[in-house]
């Protein structure tokens, strides 16, 4: 890693139209690659706060020296696959439109699916009657011939 890496490892930056949030970038290691998160904080945060006052001090050379020995913490499966995919639907906006239209469709989904079910049964049912009346019709026909 290089030093000017290490010391920007937090950086907290205004959100522009959001003037009560902040956004935070963190480097996190994953898979033995370096990955940015970014995330959204309130101003009036603990942690805001005290990165601010931290970002205001200039960096002692032990503070480089910690920065460098310090391990970045480990990013797990399931947050970098939340980070992909909100990074996959800022770079296609209609992805978010379709996600939206399905989930305002899925009780019609669930409606057509049991409407099926539904027609499936009545039609079993009406296959199931005409095989037994004409075994019935089979069985009367055959105890005329006996006698």
């Amino acid at each position: 890693f290089q030093l000017s890496e290490m010391l920007h490892v937090q950086l907290l930056l205004p959100v522009l139209g959001e003037e009560e949030k902040l956004k935070q970038l963190r480097v996190r290691d994953f898979a033995g690659e370096k990955v940015e998160m970014k995330k959204l904080v309130d101003v009036n945060c603990k942690e805001a706060a005290e990165k601010a006052k931290v970002q205001g001090a200039p960096p002692s050379a032990l503070d480089n020296i910690l920065e460098q020995i310090k391990k970045r913490p480990k990013l797990s499966v399931l947050d970098k696959t939340k980070k992909d995919w909100g990074e996959f639907k800022e770079e296609n906006k209609g992805v978010e439109d379709q996600l939206d239209a399905y989930k305002k469709s899925s009780n019609q989904y669930l409606d057509r699916v049991s409407f099926l079910q539904r027609t499936d049964m009545r039609e079993f049912e009406r296959e199931r009657d005409a095989r037994l009346a004409s075994q019935a019709k089979r069985r009367t026909d055959m105890r005329e011939d006996d006698m």
